[in-house]
């Protein structure tokens, strides 16, 4: 080990004493448990923070992708496909789901990931609805019109 980094050591804990001896032993160690103290409050805090910006984001994307839901389940109606019944169906779970009931706590933060999992579900089968192609207007059994002239 380098002789500077040795010597710079020494020369820090002797005026670590000198602050000490100075400031008085009882206030130093008072004031280092408040500098703790103060920190890990300040950590608590900022945690709090982070969760309750979180829980936003989780409503806003769990109410986004209602709407994302509903868009697509339109477009797939307009297709000739059918919907109707996993949009009551859906709206009604959501609504459930997000519903206040009395008193928050953990029970708002789970009802809130499941209306987020359940929009997620409903909006990804809608789009794979969207994705396949369009259902023919003909029966089977029937037969389509002669194709132009």
């Amino acid at each position: 080990m380098p002789r500077n980094t040795i010597a710079m050591i020494w020369v820090a804990g002797f005026v670590l004493a000198a602050i000490v001896y100075l400031a008085g032993p009882d206030r130093v160690v008072y004031a280092a448990f408040d500098l703790l103290q103060r920190a890990w409050w300040d950590l608590q805090d900022a945690l709090r923070n982070l969760s309750l910006a979180a829980f936003d984001l989780l409503r806003a994307l769990a109410i986004g992708l209602y709407f994302v839901f509903v868009a697509l389940a339109v477009l797939v109606a307009r297709r000739g496909g059918r919907c109707r019944a996993a949009v009551i169906a859906v709206t009604l779970l959501f609504l459930g789901l997000i519903w206040h009931a009395a008193g928050d706590g953990f029970g708002a933060h789970t009802r809130w990931v499941a209306a987020l999992v359940l929009t997620a579900v409903a909006a990804l089968s809608m789009t794979r609805r969207l994705a396949q192609p369009a259902a023919s207007p003909w029966r089977p059994g029937t037969v389509p019109p002669a194709q132009g002239p």
